[in-house]
């Protein structure tokens, strides 16, 4: 439903109703912002990061460490894990953990809560993002994208829903990309799974309305991350026009998280300029239908 009426007013003025707040933030035209109505306070509470070794999931283990959180840190690499839990120190725990198989996607949970209770806020990171042409994608590894990047992160969250409803007070931080709003060429199964997971975050926040469970929909763009290292240096390097293509840092991105959180609202597109891609997908999609074949050219030719 579109905001209207008085309270519309004035740039940046505020219109509530039964489904969240909608903010209008320049002009006499508004882009609406939903606020979900329920603040996070990040102090004391379990917070539960998956892919928290390196990159985005790193810089969110300290951020929220700064916050007061009780950490448990769960990804593939137990040295990188030692490492960062000792930094972070206070009762952060580290849990080496392979989160590609949907039957064992379950089996790390209950050593977190024994060392810290029940899961307040699930921050569902973890992923990988290959790059290249789809047919070259072996099989084993197409199932381990599907599962680590889409399967796995709901069948946690199913699990955790019961007992975050029951106590009214939770959160769920969904780590997807704008490649899941404006799908992009050799990311192809990549964008696939990020539109599944936004989607899916998108829809869940809806139900949770009223329940005290909020959903955090995080779409990042290109951030100076490993993951991003690799799909630069696949696609020939920061050249040509991938030189134009806004960057962000996992430092800021965390930052941001946190304050999303914080004030209430429902989800965040970074770096900004990427924003286009959410609310003028059709033009964005065009846009890179014009570039992609500059970009992609020397990966377009099979070898």
């Amino acid at each position: 439903m579109s905001p209207s009426g008085s309270a519309l007013s004035r740039p940046g003025a505020i219109c509530r109703n039964g489904q969240g707040v909608y903010c209008r933030t320049f002009g006499p035209r508004y882009i609406p912002t939903l606020v979900q109505g329920v603040a996070v306070n990040l102090s004391g509470k379990h917070v539960v990061i998956t892919g928290a070794s390196s990159g985005i999931g790193e810089a969110l283990a300290k951020e929220f460490g700064r916050a007061g959180a009780r950490l448990t840190l769960v990804a593939r690499r137990r040295e990188l894990l030692d490492r960062l839990s000792g930094e972070i120190g206070g009762g952060c725990i580290g849990i080496a953990h392979d989160l590609s198989d949907p039957s064992k996607a379950l089996d790390w949970i209950p050593a977190a809560e024994a060392a810290h209770g029940p899961i307040d806020v699930l921050v569902n990171n973890a992923g990988v993002a290959p790059t290249g042409r789809s047919e070259a994608i072996g099989a084993d590894e197409l199932e381990s994208l599907l599962n680590l990047n889409f399967v796995v992160p709901i069948r946690i969250t199913h699990h955790l829903l019961p007992g975050m409803i029951a106590r009214k007070s939770a959160a769920i931080v969904n780590v997807g990309s704008v490649a899941g709003l404006v799908p992009v060429p050799w990311q192809t199964c990549y964008s696939a799974t990020k539109a599944g997971l936004g989607g899916f975050s998108e829809a869940l926040r809806g139900e949770l309305l009223g329940t005290g469970v909020v959903v955090l929909s995080v779409y990042p763009g290109p951030v100076t991350t490993e993951l991003g290292e690799k799909g630069y240096a696949a696609l020939g390097g920061r050249t040509g026009i991938n030189r134009l293509v806004p960057e962000g840092t996992p430092d800021v991105l965390a930052v941001k998280i946190r304050s999303h959180l914080e004030n209430e609202r429902a989800r965040l597109v970074y770096p900004g300029m990427l924003v286009t891609s959410r609310w003028f997908p059709n033009w964005t999609r065009w846009m890179l239908d014009k570039v992609a074949p500059r970009v992609f050219d020397k990966m377009s030719k099979p070898t």
